[in-house]
């Protein structure tokens, strides 16, 4: 987690400190960025998003999906709230998990307007071992 990019309130602390005590359980047994990515990817479809692109490159393992509730809430809250500002909590709790017991670098979800590699619609992330 950025340190610009720390949890706020009290709900974002809250949504971190469930993300890392469920990373506990979710990365059980996976020390390899491929085992991660495929936990990651079994909580992203457990939570409704649909995943549009998978690939491997370099020891990097990146996923592309689109998030279901990526509007809710963005007349009220701004464009991406609920995605971008709430669920990434949970996100940052992971990250904070995987460098801190399997030394590995989890990039959370980014918008794949801003790279132009994938649709803008899109949402992507990557993890990699830390060499």
């Amino acid at each position: 987690m950025a340190p610009d990019d720390q949890p706020s309130g009290v709900l974002e602390r809250l949504l971190h400190g469930f993300g890392y005590l469920a990373a506990h359980v979710l990365f059980l047994g996976a020390h390899t960025p491929e085992q991660v990515v495929s936990r990651l990817r079994l909580a992203y479809r457990a939570v409704g998003v649909s995943i549009s692109d998978t690939a491997s490159l370099d020891g990097r393992e990146l996923t592309v999906f689109r998030c279901p509730y990526r509007r809710l809430g963005a007349g009220r809250f701004g464009a991406k709230w609920l995605c971008h500002e709430k669920l990434d909590r949970v996100d940052d709790g992971y990250v904070t998990y995987l460098a801190r017991h399997r030394n590995m670098e989890y990039q959370r979800p980014r918008d794949c307007a801003a790279t132009g590699l994938c649709d803008p619609e899109a949402c992507y992330s990557v993890v990699s071992g830390d060499d």
